[in-house]
């Protein structure tokens, strides 16, 4: 069977495709794909995966794998030839990504261990990519709202500085799988257009159900200033343009679009063999917001249970 693993990353958009897939269940049994979402994913199938708790006793250490196994013995006889796993958590947690101000620093380590469960299938690992100043943004203001660290300007300088870039976690993943496919896009080009990314990784063309809508985005500037006057602390440490919340100044910007550049030239130019690079040509360079570079748009699951 051919397994797709859609890793991620946080803030890309994740939440509008797996609301699509959920709701073509239909349409994709036809097609002959089986789709297995966060709410499957997190509701007991990869426990003991996901680094959150006390680490499984050695006598049950394989038993994740032989779960994941079985289940996809399940498909495979139900008629799927295709089975699409969403789940950006494989990748690790947000919150790990600002306590250690790193990009994903277990990245590897973590979906070879979800892959295990898939040995002996044919394996392509998904993974979208955003502009680092887009996607920092995004996750501080999604966490801050849930008690998460504010914006202040030494976070922010170390985010900047982080040496953690797309194509390191690209490369970890690529070694961490051996033999997987990676396959990689970018949300500038394909947030808000699930359905072309669906016909594109699967080869099938899925009709899109429900409104054009990019779901769960970090809300803006004036409701975040306000959560901060709310909890007692100063709304005007946040900064932003054109009502969005943006907490790096220009300098911090350049300097991060910068690097996204190098790395999406890098993978256009081949990636070194490591990924395929789904973008199309016109796509690649970032569409102008208020913000400098990046969509104006945003989206997310809002479940972290279970979260590494």
């Amino acid at each position: 069977m051919d397994i797709l693993l859609h890793t991620g990353a946080h803030r890309t958009a994740t939440t509008s495709l797996q609301r699509m897939l959920g709701q073509s269940g239909g349409a994709l049994g036809r097609s002959g794909v089986a789709y297995w979402g966060p709410r499957r994913c997190r509701g007991g199938l990869f426990d003991g995966l996901y680094g959150a708790g006390p680490a499984l006793p050695p006598r049950r250490a394989g038993r994740p794998a032989l779960r994941i196994a079985l289940q996809v013995e399940m498909e495979a006889a139900r008629g799927a030839g295709l089975l699409f796993v969403s789940e950006e958590n494989m990748l690790g947690s947000m919150r790990r990504n600002l306590q250690g101000c790193a990009l994903y620093p277990d990245a590897g380590a973590r979906v070879a261990g979800f892959a295990a469960g898939f040995a002996g299938h044919r394996v392509t690992i998904g993974l979208s990519i955003r502009c680092p100043d887009a996607y920092w943004a995004s996750v501080l203001g999604w966490r801050m709202m849930r008690g998460g660290p504010l914006p202040r300007p030494a976070l922010c300088d170390r985010l900047v500085t982080q040496p953690r870039r797309w194509r390191h976690v690209i490369a970890e993943l690529a070694a961490a799988v051996p033999g997987a496919r990676v396959t990689v896009w970018t949300h500038e080009a394909m947030a808000g257009r699930p359905d072309a990314l669906v016909a594109r990784l699967t080869g099938r063309d899925i009709a899109r159900t429900g409104a054009r809508e990019l779901h769960n985005a970090t809300p803006p500037l004036a409701e975040l200033r306000g959560y901060l006057a709310d909890i007692g602390a100063d709304p005007a440490l946040l900064r932003g343009a054109g009502g969005r919340f943006m907490p790096f100044d220009a300098d911090q910007r350049r300097a991060m679009r910068g690097q996204y550049a190098e790395d999406l030239a890098w993978l256009a130019a081949g990636a070194g063999g490591l990924a395929e690079y789904l973008d199309e040509a016109g796509a690649r360079t970032l569409r102008p917001t208020g913000q400098g570079r990046g969509r104006s748009d945003d989206g997310e699951d809002g479940r972290m249970a279970q979260s590494g």
